[in-house]
């Protein structure tokens, strides 16, 4: 079954109280622009680590501050706690700022928003 596409809403995002990794919290700068955001289109490949207690059942990305986002990004996976799973977050454009939605098993919803794929490789997600 494929999930349908959402938009995110265009008031505040719902967020479930749950603790970010320092690392995954930390302040997201903006790529310098022309080349340098050039050089970062395409496609980025992020391993999305669970740290936290409830699975994640989808994960949805649109460009930081858009309400457009995309397609689920899990599929028909589920990242369970302690499993770590690749998502693929194209980039067309270079832009590396995305605001990301993830969907948990009981019906919560936790954003993050201006996340730089750019920077980074890894989601730790949860507690550690």
């Amino acid at each position: 079954m494929r999930r349908a596409r959402i938009r995110f809403p265009a008031a505040a995002f719902t967020v479930a109280v749950m603790a970010w990794s320092a690392a995954g919290a930390a302040g997201a700068q903006a790529p310098a622009a022309g080349a340098a955001a050039a050089a970062h289109s395409g496609i980025h490949v992020v391993k999305l680590t669970n740290n936290g207690r409830g699975g994640i059942t989808a994960v949805y990305v649109a460009k930081a501050g858009s309400l457009d986002a995309s397609d689920d990004l899990l599929g028909k996976q589920t990242a369970n706690p302690g499993k770590t799973v690749t998502l693929k977050v194209q980039d067309p454009d270079g832009s590396c700022m995305f605001d990301l939605q993830f969907l948990m098993n009981d019906g919560t919803t936790v954003t993050r928003k201006g996340v730089n794929l750019c920077e980074t490789d890894a989601l730790p997600f949860g507690q550690q």
